[in-house]
């Protein structure tokens, strides 16, 4: 899925496939709580950084962002 949002992403630019797959990759995105380990909470920053730089201008979908 990595390979699918190229950086140069917009929503309004790319194919609609790669919006599309930035959309529900980003609302599939976890989210954190208090009850959160400190590996889960690693985890979870590491997914929102690969999905920032996946889809940059998507950001908004990062939960809390």
């Amino acid at each position: 899925m990595l390979t699918a949002c190229g950086t140069s992403m917009t929503p309004d630019g790319g194919t609609a496939t790669e919006n599309e797959l930035c959309r529900q990759w980003g609302g599939a995105l976890p989210s954190r709580s208090r009850q959160d380990t400190k590996q889960t909470q690693d985890e979870i920053q590491d997914a929102y950084a690969v999905f920032l730089l996946s889809c940059p201008v998507w950001g908004h979908l990062v939960p809390g962002a």
